[in-house]
């Protein structure tokens, strides 16, 4: 009783939403063709000819089976100014066929004795709804194809694996499909609401050659966002990575619109916009600094991802946050089926995972770790390091709670640790990531879903002065979250999306943790809380037209305890403002509007439009532009630092040749940000308590197109992209306020990739990736005075580093010839195959010695002259990882 009350009122309260937030658009856009008249004049023609003539005169969409009416009959009719509807029902009474409006299609099937009822007694509609997994371990399948072959109807399964599609009563064959798996083919007699299961069959792409189209491109070009990517984990295994270390975030360096800073770095801008501007999501909870190894790797292990979400312009409207992109990473399930497993070794680290059942069919786990071992070897070559290695653990547990509901644990963690043994106290640095996510999805009935997720996640930054006492200095944050959001399936072209999101925030923004630390030289710590509501809906309003539109209303708050510098008009400190704890004493509200429309041009091609708005909160305060930099402080916007917000305006087009396996994208944009961040010249970024003076903010601007076009399957596989993008600031105090190219304006990112499988167990792989330097502030020359070389500038970022350019092989090699309880490979990558030389540092400060190295002066008074000089990451660098999947 308590479950149909609770569907009831959230049934009223979406429904009420609809009205406030989506009145005025038509439920059915064909109703109003229908009763236009029309002449026609159809002579010994086919019945097929005759609806071909309708759907392209008056853009009537019709959907059949020329197995089930016959297409081939010969039609003669005429009519002068007659209602188009009665046209039709004329036309397919000489040949024996109804017709029934289904959400836009004209859906024609046999007049039966039961079809002939009056006009005035509706068919009954019912639901079939179910979840999509891999038949294997039970895995949820995200954005698996549904698609009702009778009708032309079909939808995309969630995040959850859940569909439904509510049709009028009658026989219909289903079939269901996905990336890597066969096609789901049953005929269902619809005279009741059903709930099927779809289980998919896994294909083993490395053992033999099959194409199929395992996806409904129709469904999927039309339906997904605007500048939407999804990365399958399977794509990422194969591809090139430096050391052998798989990466699903840095293989995202070879999407258009995404560029990495360089060798050896996670610092990644999406557009020209800043790196905190990306929102990385591990199972809904956020991962606030993505880095091993000071940037060459990150933290999440390849094992643990099932799918991969990225949006660079058409958020959902769930997401919210920040200004760039959205990288949504959904982890295993776990196998409900048996116990199984992978290993991994190679140069850098070795990793595990294992899965099973806790009880087949209900319940499973999923553990996965990693340790690296290159310390071990560098300890030898380096005696004063003690202790050097990162280490990653993720886990989940997926338990069936009942027949309409689930729960979802997911642990994440990640660790650095360096130090060092010098002749005093040892020192070094320790950071470390870790999350927990906590879900329930529960099904009232057959079109209302619900998730309800608890997640936090903290990020630590310790650099240790001494490490023998713990004394630090310490920076984090930390966030607690809980949200509940509902999806209404209304009909196959209509879904309602909307929910809540309460937040809590901690930041502090780095102090020494140590009692003799001067008060005076401690920066106050912040807490933060926001409330967000949202909704949204996905409406098709005729079959070739789709709506998505919605609303994110927020308010954010900052919360004592607390102290708050203030400063006038030149940045001066004028006042300390003591708050209470729990006193509020900054508060602001954000609407963020977001529209978008997808136009189907072509049976598989369609052009989709966008704008977004968006406001960001939280923001990475450091002016480095190092690639290898966690030192990383956080801070609210507030009295002194103004959020951030973005439009964007997005025009993308879509197009596939399923047959052949092609697809193409191409998008241009443009981003309006607003109070963007930057720093003072010279600006003190470590143990300053006046760090909110050193901040300056502007606008900025980004705009470019993008394309990608690529190849899904067959024995060769590749891709091509390429991304144009411009990105400049306006800053009031930098570089006279007059606007200046960011670090991230890069004309120039191309990326080709290409895989062939030369033997059914052999594959071989390529990279190349070419991309315009970061742009950077150097000399335009120089000029002495009283004898020592002094630097002169003409302006901010006025120069560049070289191109970046990289050429990757790689192949794998299947060790076992015949299938069986195991399967083990070996991985060979040449990283960097021509040993190009990208810059990673450019240096002003350094003069050459008589024995021809280079040299930082001290004495810069008497220095004659000085060098610019560079650094690089990585030459050659060869790799071989040894794999069992068990």
């Amino acid at each position: 009783m308590l479950n149909g009350l609770i569907k009831h009122a959230c049934i009223v309260g979406a429904y009420l939403a609809s009205q406030v937030f989506f009145a005025g658009i038509p439920a059915n856009a064909q109703e109003t063709p229908l009763k236009l008249t029309a002449t026609v004049n159809f002579n010994n023609v086919t019945l097929e000819s005759a609806l071909n003539t309708l759907s392209y005169d008056y853009n009537i969409q019709f959907s059949y089976s020329s197995r089930n009416i016959p297409v081939d009959k010969k039609i003669n009719y005429s009519a002068q100014n007659k209602p188009l509807g009665q046209i039709i029902t004329d036309i397919l009474d000489q040949s024996g066929v109804q017709f029934e409006n289904v959400n836009g299609y004209l859906v024609l099937m046999p007049k039966t004795v039961e079809n002939n009822m009056p006009e005035s007694i509706k068919p009954e509609y019912y639901t079939l709804s179910g979840i999509v997994s891999d038949s294997s371990n039970s895995e949820f399948l995200i954005g698996a194809s549904v698609y009702i072959k009778e009708t032309g109807i079909g939808t995309l399964s969630n995040n959850y694996g859940f569909f439904s599609l509510k049709l009028p009563a009658g026989i219909y064959t289903i079939e269901s499909s996905y990336l890597g798996y066969s096609i789901e083919s049953r005929q269902i007699e619809l005279n009741r609401n059903i709930k099927w299961n779809l289980k998919l069959v896994p294909v083993n792409s490395l053992v033999q050659e099959i194409i199929i189209f395992s996806e409904n491109k129709k469904e999927t070009i039309f339906n997904s966002f605007a500048a939407q990517f999804n990365v399958k984990a399977i794509e990422v295994k194969q591809q090139t990575a430096a050391l052998g270390e798989t990466d699903m975030l840095k293989s995202l360096d070879n999407l258009p619109g995404i560029s990495f800073q360089g060798d050896g770095s996670s610092y990644f801008s999406v557009r020209g916009g800043n790196r905190d501007q990306n929102l990385i999501l591990l199972d809904e909870a956020t991962i606030y600094n993505p880095s091993h190894l000071l940037g060459f790797f990150t933290p999440i292990i390849p094992e643990a991802v099932k799918n991969t979400e990225i949006y660079k312009a058409d958020f959902p409207i769930q997401y919210g946050g920040r200004l760039s992109s959205v990288i949504d990473i959904r982890t295993r399930d776990g196998n409900m089926q048996e116990f199984s497993g992978n290993f991994s070794t190679g140069l850098i680290s070795t990793r595990a995972s294992f899965e099973g059942p806790i009880k087949k069919d209900a319940s499973s786990y999923f553990f996965s770790l990693r340790r690296s071992h290159y310390g071990f070897f560098v300890k030898k070559i380096v005696p004063s390091i003690e202790d050097l290695y990162f280490r990653d653990f993720t886990s989940k547990f997926n338990i069936k709670a009942g027949k309409n509901d689930r729960l979802f644990l997911t642990l994440f963690s990640g660790k650095d640790v360096f130090i060092k043994k010098p002749e005093g106290p040892r020192n070094g640095l320790i950071w470390k990531n870790n999350s927990l996510t906590l879900r329930w999805n529960h099904i009232f009935g057959n079109n209302l879903f619900l998730n309800t997720t608890f997640y936090t996640s903290r990020y630590d930054y310790s650099l240790y002065i001494n490490y023998d006492n713990k004394t630090a200095w310490n920076s984090h944050i930390s966030s607690n979250n809980l949200k509940s959001e509902f999806s209404w399936y209304i009909n196959p072209s209509n879904k309602i999306k909307y929910g809540i999101n309460l937040g809590g925030y901690f930041f502090n923004p780095g102090n020494i943790n140590s009692k003799y630390f001067p008060a005076d030289m401690r920066i106050s710590k912040m807490n933060s809380a926001e409330v967000v509501i949202y909704a949204g809906n996905e409406q098709e309003i005729t079959p070739w037209f789709k709506l998505n539109y919605g609303i994110r209303a927020s308010r954010w708050s900052d919360i004592g305890e607390s102290f708050i510098i203030g400063y006038d008009n030149n940045f001066t400190p004028v006042d300390t403002l003591i708050y209470r704890k729990g006193e509020r004493f900054y508060s602001k509200r954000f609407v963020e509007p977001r529209v978008s429309v997808s136009l189907k041009t072509g049976e598989y091609q369609s052009i989709k439009a966008s704008y977004n708005r968006n406001i960001q909160n939280i923001n990475l305060i450091n002016n480095s532009i190092s690639p290898f930099n966690t030192l990383e402080v956080w801070l609210p916007s507030g009295p002194n630092i103004k959020p951030q917000k973005a439009e964007i305006l997005n025009l993308g087009y879509m197009l596939a040749w399923p047959y052949k396996s092609l697809e193409l994208s191409a998008d241009i944009f443009y981003k309006k940000m607003y109070n963007q961040i930057g720093y003072a010249y010279h600006a003190e970024m470590l143990l300053n308590p006046f760090l909110e003076g050193e901040l300056r903010q502007g606008n900025g601007t980004c705009w470019g197109f993008e394309f990608l076009f690529r190849k899904t399957l067959g024995k060769l596989t590749w891709h091509v992209a390429y991304a144009y993008n411009k990105s400049f600031l306006t800053i009031d105090g930098l570089n006279g306020g007059k606007k200046f190219p960011s670090h991230y304006n890069k004309p120039v990112d191309i990326s080709l990739m290409a895989d062939y499988r030369l033997k059914p167990r052999w594959t071989i792989n390529m990279n190349y990736v070419y991309a315009s330097g970061m742009a950077i502030t150097v000399p335009d020359g120089f000029y002495y005075y009283r004898g020592a070389q002094v630097p002169y500038y003409s302006g901010h970022n006025n120069g560049r580093l070289p191109g970046y350019h990289r050429f990757d092989l790689g192949s794998v090699w299947q060790l076992n010839k015949k299938q069986g309880q195991y399967e083990h490979y070996l991985t060979l990558n040449l990283f960097n195959f021509f040993a190009d030389k990208n810059f990673a540092f450019l240096n002003f400060s350094k003069t050459i010695g008589n024995d021809g190295k280079f040299y930082i002066p001290a004495d810069k008074e008497n220095t004659v002259y000085q060098v610019p000089t560079y650094r690089y990451i990585y030459s050659l660098v060869p790799s071989l990882t040894y794999n069992l999947k068990f």
